[in-house]
């Protein structure tokens, strides 16, 4: 059985947030030494803040089955299908014969195969989906 790889977005939930703040003043520091402000030495910073700056998105290349949200939206990919859901365009969500639906207010469906996924992730998935989608 596949595993899906969860991830809450957000300061207080994770210290992956934390990574492109900590890239982004590493970026500023490597800039101010490459205008000549302080020793030129350090203008390397600036080339390693893009290793932290990229970091959170090149993560999901890892993972085969991932979902990650904040309170707003997601990023779900499940079997190779992947896609971006936000929560106020959801009507309903719906599990069944192995499958996740979530119906959208336009009267549109996005069909997600649960096939091969162990039922512990697709119960913590189905709760997670049923607090933040608000009907």
């Amino acid at each position: 059985m596949k595993r899906i790889k969860f991830t809450e977005l957000g300061f207080k939930k994770n210290l992956n947030t934390l990574i492109p703040v900590f890239g982004l003043v590493l970026f500023i520091l490597g800039i101010i030494a490459f205008l000549g402000y302080i020793d030129e030495k350090y203008s390397a910073l600036a080339y390693l803040s893009i290793l932290f700056t990229s970091f959170p998105q090149m993560r999901t290349n890892f993972y085969k089955n991932y979902f990650i949200w904040n309170k707003s939206d997601a990023q779900i990919k499940v079997n190779s299908k992947a896609k971006q859901i936000l929560f106020k365009e959801i009507s309903s969500v719906q599990f069944e014969n192995n499958n996740l639906i979530l119906l959208k207010k336009d009267n549109t469906q996005l069909d997600f195969p649960l096939k091969n996924i162990n039922l512990e992730d697709i119960k913590k998935l189905e709760e997670i989906l049923k607090a933040l989608i608000k009907n």
